[in-house]
This record gives structure tokens, sequence and C-alpha cells, in this order.
């Protein structure tokens, strides 16, 4: 497309009506061939100013040509703008979003290094209850094993104690049976001195009765 023309103009000097006095002298020869030049040139002017104005015109339509064009690629353009515009916009929301959606999870994330921090505080201190625990046990363990020792111990004078109570039982048995049989013996004996115990009576009584004869004689 052609975006400026470089028209070339030869322009004629038009001398009529130029030095009347002069062109009063000259002859009848001279006018017409002055008249002949100036008719000539006139025409060569007109064909060169047709020439331009065709290529002015020309110009022109290839000017408009473009401008339609531009005007198509401009409008084309701004639709592209706008629809670029839309994708940052649209961009702008989604990051705005995805920004809070960060600032949310950042949130969270604090929220929970917090209970994190405060579930192993818990966890050091269940830690420290179970180190307790186990000294505890251990310790309870001692004393269980201290009283497993004391209770055989226990058992084993438990077991003593056992057959000396047996033995003491015997001994009682035996005493009891002994017992028994001296007061059996002594039921006998008391039998026989009751017996005997009248029998001294009586004979007592025998010999007061011959003594109270042989004082009488």
């Amino acid at each position: 497309m052609k975006t400026s023309t470089k028209v070339a103009l030869t322009v004629v000097g038009m001398v009529l009506g130029l030095q009347a006095p002069a062109f009063a002298q000259t002859t009848a020869k001279e006018g017409l061939e002055r008249i002949k030049t100036n008719l000539g040139n006139s025409r060569t002017n007109l064909g060169e100013y047709q020439k331009n104005l065709k290529t002015v015109e020309g110009n022109l339509t290839e000017v408009n040509r473009a401008k339609s064009d531009v005007a198509n690629q401009s409008k084309q353009v701004g639709a592209q703008i706008q629809e670029n515009n839309n994708g940052i916009n649209k961009i702008g929301t989604q990051e705005r979003e995805l920004q809070g959606l960060i600032a949310d999870e950042k949130n969270k994330m604090a929220q929970e290094e917090a209970k994190v921090k405060e579930l192993e505080g818990m966890l050091m201190r269940i830690r420290e209850n179970q180190k307790k625990r186990e000294s505890n046990i251990a310790d309870y363990q001692l004393q269980i094993n201290q009283l497993t020792e004391e209770k055989k111990i226990w058992q084993s004078r438990a077991t003593n104690l056992k057959e000396q109570n047996d033995q003491v039982n015997k001994q009682f048995r035996s005493l009891a049976s002994e017992e028994n049989e001296w007061k059996a013996k002594q039921k006998g004996y008391e039998g026989e001195v009751k017996r005997w115990k009248n029998e001294v009576e009586r004979q007592q009584k025998i010999s007061d009765s011959y003594n109270s004869l042989a004082e009488a004689k």
C-alpha cells in the first residue's frame, strides 16, 4: 500500500493579460504563437494534474482500505484486549482466592502447630508419668519380692509351729490318756481308801469294844 505519493507538477506561467502594452505592440503572429504555447502548457498542466489526481485518488482508496483493515484490526485487538483483561481479572480473582486459601491454611497450620505443641507437652508429661509408674512398679515388685521372701519365712515358721503344735497335741493327748489312767487309778484308790477307812473304823470299834470288855473284868 502506498502511504504517500510525490506529485511532480510542471507549472507553466501564464502571461496572458500581463504586459498589455507590449502585447498590443506584438504582431498577430506572435500573439497566436503565445496563445498556442499557453494552450500547450495548460494542456500539459491539466494532464499532469489529472495524473496526479488519479494517483491521489488511488492513494486515498488505498488509505481508506488500509483504514478499514486497521479498524478491523483495532476491533479485533480491542476484543482481544478485552478478552485479555477479562483473563487478567479472572486470574487476579483466582489469585486473591488462592491467597485467601493460603492464608486460611497458614492460620490452620498455626493452630495445628499450637495443638501439636500442646499434645507434645501432654505426651512428654505422659512419658514422665510412665517413667514414674515404671519406677513405682519396680519398687512395688521389689516389695513383692521382699514379701515373698518374708512369706517363705512365715510359711517355714508356720510349718515349724504346726510340727510343734502337732507335738503339743500329741503330748496333750498322751497326758490326757495318762490323766485318764491316773484318774481311773485315783478312783480305784479312793474306793479302796474308803473301803479300808470303813474297815479301819469297824476294826477300831471292834478294838474299842474288846478294850472296854477287858477293862471291865
